[in-house]
C-alpha cells in the first residue's frame, strides 16, 4: 500500500562485532534549518488586547498541549471523550512487521521471504498489521500524524518516533510474555522511548516482561540506518516490540481476542513519551560514541547481568578482553563481550580503559 514519505526530510549508529558477535548499533518536529537539524516547534501568540489600563499590553504563549492517553483500565477507548489540539507537525511511524515483506529493496532482498511466524491459524503478519491499523486510529484521534508502514522503510524516514510491531514465536509454547528494544547504542531518546512503552503497554495488557533481548532485536534492520538505505534517521528515536509469544496459547488468545487492549498499551507507551520529553533537547536524538574498552586492571573485570555492585556475575573477562559498549547509565557501560559468544551485560566505566582496536565492521541486516 503506497505511504506518504514525511514531510521533513534528512539524514542508530551501527557497527559490528567480529566472529559470531556483532553490534549492528544504533525527531521532534519542527523546523529543519540549513544544517538540516530540526528546530523547536513554533509557539503562537494570541494578539495584544488593547484596555484602559496604562500598562502596555502583552502577549500570552500557547503552551504545548499535552496528548490525553486513553484508559488503561477500559475494555476500548471512550469514542465520545474530547480530544486533544492537534498537535501540528508531529509524526508517527508504525512498521507493521513482515507486512509486504516480498516488496522490499535489493538491498534487503534476502529477508523477501521473512514472513513472521504462525500458530493457531494465526499469522503474525496479519496480526501486526491489523494491531498497526488500530494504534494508528487510535493516535490520530489525539491529532498526531501517522504512518502505517510495510517492512520497507521509506529512506532516511523521520518521525518523532518509530515503532516496529510484531509477535514472538519458539519451537516451544512455554515461553510467555512481551519484549521491546531499542537499538544497538540507542540515542537518550529511544531509550526514553523504551522506558515509556514498557511502563504502558505492561500496564494495559498486565503480560509479564521477558527480558531475553535478542541480537536480532537490537540489530534490527528498520533501524541499522547506517548499513542500509531504507532504514529510519538517525535522529529518529526507535524501537521494536514483540507484544508476545504466538506460540503460547494464552498469550495468543489475548493478542487475537484482546487487541483494544494492546493498542492502548502501544497508542499510551507513544503518547507518554511525547508528553514527557522536551521536544527542544535535540542532543536527546543523537545515538552516543563509544570507544572499544578493555580491563584496567590486570586482574581482569566482572560483567555483571545489571548496572549494580551487587548483580550477579554473567562473565569474568580477562585483561585481554575487549567490550563494545552501547548503552551508558550512571557510569556503568553496558558491553558485548567479543568472543564470548552471546554475552552481553554491565561494567563499571571506571574498571575499564580505551583499547587501540579499530572499531567492529557493520554486520548484515537483520530480521525478527
Amino acid at each position: 500500500m503506497p505511504f506518504r514519505t514525511p514531510r521533513l526530510t534528512h539524514t542508530l549508529f551501527a557497527a559490528a562485532l567480529p566472529l559470531t558477535l556483532f553490534m549492528g548499533m544504533l525527531h521532534s518536529p519542527g523546523l529543519i534549518d540549513s544544517a538540516g537539524v530540526p528546530g523547536p516547534q513554533s509557539v503562537l501568540a494570541f494578539p495584544p488586547t488593547l484596555t484602559a489600563s496604562p500598562i502596555p499590553p502583552t502577549a500570552t504563549l500557547t503552551p504545548t498541549p499535552t496528548i490525553t492517553p486513553f484508559p488503561s483500565a477500559q475494555p476500548t477507548p471512550d469514542p465520545a471523550q474530547p480530544t486533544a489540539q492537534p498537535r501540528s507537525g508531529v509524526r508517527i511511524g508504525l512498521q507493521a512487521g513482515h507486512w509486504k515483506s516480498s516488496e522490499l529493496p535489493d538491498e534487503l532482498a534476502r529477508l523477501r521471504t521473512s514472513t513472521g511466524t504462525s500458530a493457531g491459524g494465526v499469522r503474525e503478519v496479519d496480526l501486526n498489521l491489523a494491531v498497526a491499523q488500530r494504534v494508528a486510529e487510535m493516535l490520530r484521534t489525539r491529532g498526531i500524524e501517522v504512518d502505517v508502514l510495510p517492512a520497507t522503510v521509506p529512506p532516511s524516514y523521520l518521525a518523532d518516533a518509530f515503532v516496529a510491531i510484531h509477535a514472538d514465536g519458539s519451537s516451544s509454547t512455554k515461553p510467555s510474555g512481551y519484549k521491546a528494544s531499542a537499538p544497538w547504542r540507542a540515542s537518550p531518546a529511544s531509550q526514553h522511548l523504551l522506558e515509556a512503552m514498557i511502563a504502558e503497554y505492561g500496564t494495559a495488557t498486565k503480560l509479564k516482561q521477558d527480558g531475553a533481548i535478542t541480537m536480532n532485536m537490537r540489530g534490527y534492520f528498520a533501524f541499522n540506518w547506517m548499513r542500509h538505505t531504507h532504514a529510519v534517521a538517525k535522529t529518529t528515536p526507535a524501537i521494536i516490540l514483540e507484544m508476545g509469544f504466538l506460540t503460547n496459547a494464552s498469550d495468543r488468545s489475548f493478542m487475537v481476542n484482546r487487541q483494544d487492549r494492546v493498542a492502548v498499551g502501544i497508542a499510551n507507551g507513544i503518547i507518554r513519551y511525547l508528553n514527557e520529553r522536551n521536544a527542544n533537547d535535540l542532543a536527546a536524538l543523537q545515538p552516543p560514541e563509544f570507544k572499544t574498552k578493555r580491563p584496567a586492571s590486570a586482574d581482569g573485570v566482572l560483567v555483571r547481568a545489571s548496572p549494580s555492585d551487587t548483580a550477579k556475575v554473567i562473565y569474568e573477562a580477562s585483561a585481554n578482553t575487549r567490550l563494545f559498549p552501547f548503552q551508558e547509565r550512571d557510569g556503568w557501560l553496558q558491553v558485548v563481550v567479543r568472543g564470548a559468544g552471546n554475552v552481553v551485560g554491565w561494567v563499571r566505566g571506571d574498571q575499564l580503559v580505551d583499547s587501540t582496536d579499530p572499531a567492529p565492521t557493520p554486520p548484515p541486516a537483520s530480521d525478527t
